[in-house]
């Protein structure tokens, strides 16, 4: 694909056609049967949604999109950003008052929704009266449907201009602290961050997608790439038929955050474990498909152990670093690069300055700024365009290294700065802890934890503490004294988590001291 050609969305799925026709974009399951569109397909679907839009709403409209992963959720979004109008991706986990206060903040006009959600809508009118169409993405026969439009629509030959400043998507984060921001990426930003790097992928290559759709991780390395490249996506219908589906799609590629990387390792070692007569890396690939050339990891911190697990079955796995104001990538590496604890290259475009140990980063991905809120933009982006990441870190050789967040520093009396991040790093891949969070209390470095109860099934409570106290003292021997941990609390329970399954850093209850 000519990259000069594509400045939008538009531009994107147009030339994906142009370029990979009747090649295979996405692959589902509906019932016993796999359905595959074609780009050219996609093409035509997304300009009869853009088609309805503009003929039964109008030019000016803002529409919002929640479910899973589909082919009628993707031709939804781009059908609506073809139309210059932006589109508001959605958690499929928030519960229904959260899910009408975005409605509300996002200005939403047309909804498209998963058929799921049909027992929310009238708690949702009555919130939301500005909402004048809902369009259900499954055939429905008391709805409009994405089906029924592209069965009666025909795809729309003329459309308002779209620039790669209009803006394509409102896209709400799920912090860890504090309420979530609507961040605004425009068609630049966001393809921008599709051509930051090459070779990811080619046509013939398919992505498994298991990630939520509405985060911008899976939506730009995904969706986007899989356009760019001419590769299939084939969709994950569940977290539980994870393992059938890599068999029944055999993909060369999967992104993955590293939890459920983890999850996955550990499955295939036990497998391993329980028929010694075959080897790992056969077990690896038969989990896998028999297809897979490597992962890529983002999202959270990747343990090395995870890492040389994967390396050791001789699956590489490429990682990377962003956010959604950044769309999201910042950093990227590649298949044959080795890890040495860094989180990739700066991708094309990107600079990076670090400022009171704090990433700072300037590029074409960087966010237009939070959605009716010039507060919160006028905190993280500067006037000349720089965004301050909230991340502690470095760079050496082009290699981004991060040590922790800000705003989650610990400072202690003697003026010492402590990332907790770091020592809960220390934790990451020890088969004896499930959760773990690190913060300050009354002065003291404290590791609140959750053991895993697989490893400590059956075990006295008595064992557990001392199993604990001594993996305390094994990890404060690899770290100064500054940032030696003095208090343990034990859990009894999983830590309240952001939808995205990341430890909220304020919980409601904390667990006994031991």
């Amino acid at each position: 694909m000519d990259k000069n050609s594509v400045k939008t969305l538009r531009d994107l799925y147009e030339n994906a056609a142009k370029c990979y026709g009747d090649g295979i974009f996405i692959k589902e399951k509906s019932g016993k049967e796999i359905v595959e569109k074609t780009f050219n397909n996609f093409n035509d679907d997304c300009k009869k949604i853009a088609n309805y839009l503009l003929t039964e709403v109008g030019k000016n409209l803002h529409a919002a999109v929640i479910g899973p992963t589909s082919y009628a959720y993707l031709v939804s979004y781009f059908g609506t950003v073809s139309t210059a109008n932006p589109i508001v991706p959605l958690d499929a986990q928030l519960p229904c008052p959260d899910l009408c206060e975005l409605l509300q903040r996002a200005d939403v006009t047309v909804f498209f929704y998963d058929s799921r959600y049909a027992p929310m809508l009238d708690a949702i009118k009555a919130a939301c009266p500005d909402i004048t169409h809902y369009i259900c993405l499954q055939q429905n026969e008391n709805s409009v449907s994405t089906e029924s439009i592209i069965a009666d629509y025909k795809p729309a030959t003329e459309l308002p201009e779209v620039t790669p400043e209009t803006l394509a998507a409102i896209v709400y984060t799920s912090g860890t602290t504090g309420k979530s921001k609507g961040v605004m990426l425009s068609h630049g930003n966001l393809i921008d961050n599709t051509m930051c790097c090459d070779g990811e992928s080619a046509p013939g290559e398919s992505t498994l997608t298991v990630l939520p759709i509405h985060h911008i991780y899976c939506f730009t390395c995904d969706i986007l790439l899989s356009l760019r490249y001419g590769s299939s996506i084939c969709v994950n219908d569940s977290m539980m038929r994870i393992a059938m589906n890599l068999k029944l799609f055999q993909p060369t590629i999967i992104l993955l955050v590293p939890m459920i990387a983890e999850t996955i390792l550990k499955q295939i070692k036990a497998a391993a474990a329980a028929k010694p007569e075959i080897p790992e890396r056969a077990i690896a690939q038969a989990v896998f498909g028999g297809r897979l050339k490597g992962i890529y990891s983002g999202g959270a911190y990747l343990a090395p152990e995870i890492l040389n697990g994967y390396k050791e079955l001789g699956i590489p796995i490429s990682q990377g670093y962003g956010m959604t104001e950044c769309s999201p990538r910042i950093s990227s590496s590649i298949f044959t690069d080795e890890s040495y604890g860094d989180v990739g290259t700066v991708v094309r475009g990107c600079e990076i300055k670090i400022e009171d140990g704090e990433i700072v980063v300037k590029s074409p991905s960087v966010m237009q700024g939070y959605y009716k809120d010039p507060e919160a933009t006028a905190e993280v982006l500067t006037a000349d365009g720089w965004l301050h990441t909230g991340d502690l870190g470095y760079v050496e050789n082009n290699r981004v290294f991060i040590t922790g967040r800000k705003k989650n520093l610990i400072i202690l009396s003697n003026g010492e700065n402590v990332s907790p991040e770091e020592l809960e790093n220390k934790f990451a891949g020890n088969d004896k802890i499930a959760e773990v969070l690190v913060y300050a209390e009354e002065g003291y470095i404290t590791a609140e934890l959750l053991p895993n109860p697989e490893y400590f099934k059956d075990a006295e409570k008595s064992a557990v503490v001392a199993e604990l106290n001594e993996l305390i003292k094994e990890i404060n021997k690899t770290v100064t004294s500054s940032k030696t941990i003095r208090r343990i609390r034990l859990r009894d329970k999983e830590f309240d988590k952001t939808t995205s399954k990341k430890i909220k850093r304020q919980q409601t209850e904390q667990g006994e001291i031991i």
